[in-house]
């Protein structure tokens, strides 16, 4: 009896040591971040602002930014080793799934963070993708919704409609038009799609989850056997450039016609308006994708890691909260980096309803926000990283025959 009191005593002590920690605003602190990409430079104008600063006076910050691939790699290792990390890390949401297991990530949905509560205006499959077995892993800060980017110019000249495509089959039957042989030199150099591999995850939610519901992997089969065959189909309709990612003729492909169409998340916007395509202003568009189906392909969580003090914890999480829940932060952090607000209160912004220049003075925000209200949730395992690289290999496999 002794012992199991003194027991429940070291609890409560440790609970209390854990929580008792409240965030101080007459003390100053210097709050560390984990950051990928530009991240950084859209924060750095978020705490420079009049409405960070009234609020937040006595903190500063440190930021510890890397490349996707480098930040993620250090983090993972950081936490594997059961080093101590930065106050707050960033996650883009494929790696969540990563600590669902490890338990290296502070659970935000237990007192006194009480996540779910203070998220409950944050669009609820973001939510959700941050969520498994039963804990709040991250709080989303961006999201992305998948989208149709299309050459409005190319599509014009081969009179085809790219706004109200009612299937993938007639996506298909489009990008067939698109795909041209321009120099007539016997060789195809226009295509319609970079490669089969860029629909190989945007039909099932863009992969973020529910590859495993209820306990049954990849249920109901059609629906998995169904975007193999639209891979297959896309290759054997000889309408994809075979372009792989990231490689530099992929990037110069959204600027010199080779390519002219991408389905992708809406981040991808950005890209093509800063840096992969900024000449081609006016001659982009975006569509809803084929069939109006809704999806998310990729963003951007913020985590507080289970190792970091408690009294750093209280401040780190101010800070989460201010970035993921101010709308003030969601409309500078979008501003400046094309990241859209994972924060539904924004959607009615002025800002939303605004024509942008470089897509002709379409109003793509709107369909980015209506995308965003649509998405379904998605049930995340721990297990989703690894079969995401089985099914990825099995893309490949049926694109190579």
């Amino acid at each position: 009896m002794k012992k199991k009191l003194l027991a429940f005593l070291l609890v409560l002590v440790c609970a209390v040591s854990v929580f008792g920690q409240k965030f101080d605003p007459n003390k100053k602190y210097e709050v560390t971040m984990g950051l990928y990409g530009d991240l950084e430079t859209a924060y750095k104008q978020v705490f420079a602002s009049a409405d960070f600063k009234a609020k937040f006076p006595n903190v500063t910050f440190k930021f510890q930014t890397a490349d996707f691939n480098g930040h993620h790699n250090r983090l993972s290792t950081v936490l594997a080793a059961g080093e101590v990390p930065n106050d707050i890390e960033a996650l883009e949401i494929r790696y969540i799934a990563n600590f669902v297991e490890g338990g290296g990530l502070t659970d935000l949905s237990a007192a006194p963070f009480n996540g779910r509560e203070v998220g409950k205006d944050i669009v609820p499959f973001a939510m959700a993708n941050a969520t498994a077995k039963g804990k709040l892993l991250a709080m989303p800060v961006d999201i992305a919704p998948a989208v149709m980017f299309y050459r409005k110019d190319l599509a014009d000249e081969a009179k085809v409609n790219m706004d109200a495509l009612k299937s993938w089959d007639e996506y298909i039957e489009a990008a067939k038009k698109l795909t041209l042989d321009r120099n007539k030199d016997g060789k195809k150099d226009q295509f319609g799609i970079t490669h089969p591999g860029d629909v190989a995850l945007i039909p099932l939610n863009g992969g973020n989850g529910d590859w495993i519901v209820d306990g049954k992997i990849l249920e109901p089969k059609e629906k998995y056997i169904a975007v193999l065959k639209l891979a297959q189909k896309i290759r054997t309709s000889g309408v994809d450039a075979d372009l792989g990612a990231w490689t530099g003729p992929w990037t110069e492909s959204f600027k010199n016609g080779t390519v002219a169409t991408m389905p992708n998340g809406a981040w991808f916007g950005g890209a093509l308006k800063t840096w992969m395509a900024p000449d081609l202003k006016g001659k982009w568009r975006v569509a809803y994708l084929p069939g109006k189906m809704y999806a998310a392909q990729g963003g951007t969580y913020l985590s507080i890691p289970a190792k970091v003090p408690a009294e750093r914890k209280a401040v780190a999480w101010e800070i989460v909260k201010y970035l993921t829940t101010s709308p003030s932060a969601q409309l500078i952090t979008f501003k400046a980096i094309d990241a859209f607000p994972a924060l539904t209160t924004v959607y009615n912004d002025k800002v939303m309803d605004e024509p942008v220049e470089y897509f002709g003075g379409q109003k793509v925000r709107k369909i980015y926000a209506d995308v965003a209200l649509h998405t379904p949730n998605s049930v995340v395992s721990e297990y989703d990283n690894v079969i995401v690289s089985i099914w990825n290999r099995a893309i490949g496999n049926v694109i190579t025959g």
